[in-house]
């Protein structure tokens, strides 16, 4: 179940599938659902993933190189999905894997794995239209992104397309930098806001505690996505898990 519009501020975080290894994959969400993390993000890997930065890009490598693709990213959300009901999966993919595989047998696949939404970041709202109705029927939600950059008339396009929440890229460039909240991010917020009530998902640049009290009350979702993989391969699933549950901890406490 994706949050309501002016819900606490929730955490999303992410696996690659295949990073650390195919089998790491089912014990680190095991550690991320113990943590207090009910939004998960499974990232089918590409060797080309345009709008990740350094530590998603390299995760990506070494899972490729582990057996990671779009069919071990089902395999992988049938089972997670069926062991922890109570959290919603996402599927973060390039078109590519879905466009090779075939649209709408990716979406029943998708469904099937019980997989509630999808982030496809080079998959314009134009190119995508033709299949929302599919996405619809199977209860799959297109969770599209806009940025700072972002016409007001194409944001309102863009979250009109959108179902579950909108996924807001809080600044130009790639994953993984740190993010400034200041007046302009505020500004942002309160341009896409115009054009929608869906709930907001922030991403790119939120790393700590502190990013996260930023956006409490501004928004319903803060995907902290490179921090944990940056965790995860510098000390592990079981360690990473743990400094997930203090992040969760410092804004159910704030």
């Amino acid at each position: 179940m994706f949050p309501t519009a002016n819900e606490s501020l929730k955490v999303m975080s992410h696996c690659v599938v295949g990073f650390p290894s195919l089998e790491e994959n089912e014990h680190a969400i095991d550690g991320l659902v113990a943590a207090g993390i009910r939004l998960i993000e499974l990232q089918v890997p590409f060797s080309d993933p345009v709008a990740d930065g350094p530590v998603l890009v390299n995760a990506c490598v070494k899972a490729l190189a582990q057996g990671g693709s779009f069919e071990a990213t089902l395999a992988l959300a049938r089972k997670v999905s069926r062991r922890h009901p109570e959290v919603t999966f996402v599927l973060m993919s390039y078109l590519n894997p879905i466009y090779q595989y075939g649209i709408p047998a990716a979406i029943d696949e998708i469904a099937n794995a019980g997989i509630e939404g999808i982030i496809v970041p080079d998959w314009p709202v134009e190119a995508m239209r033709p299949h929302l109705p599919h996405m619809e029927k199977r209860g799959v939600a297109p969770i599209l992104m806009v940025t700072p950059n972002t016409a007001s008339a194409r944001i309102a396009e863009i979250a009109s397309a959108s179902r579950g929440m909108l996924y807001v890229v809080s600044r130009m460039g790639v994953t993984g930098s740190s993010t400034h909240w200041g007046e302009e991010f505020q500004t942002y917020i309160a341009r896409v806001k115009e054009h929608t009530n869906l709930p907001l998902a922030v991403g790119f640049g939120v790393r700590t505690r502190e990013d996260l009290q930023a956006l409490r009350g501004r928004v319903e979702v803060a995907a902290f996505c490179s921090q944990y993989i940056e965790w995860q391969a510098e000390h592990g699933s079981e360690r990473a898990a743990e400094r997930m549950a203090q992040v969760v901890q410092s804004i159910q406490a704030a």
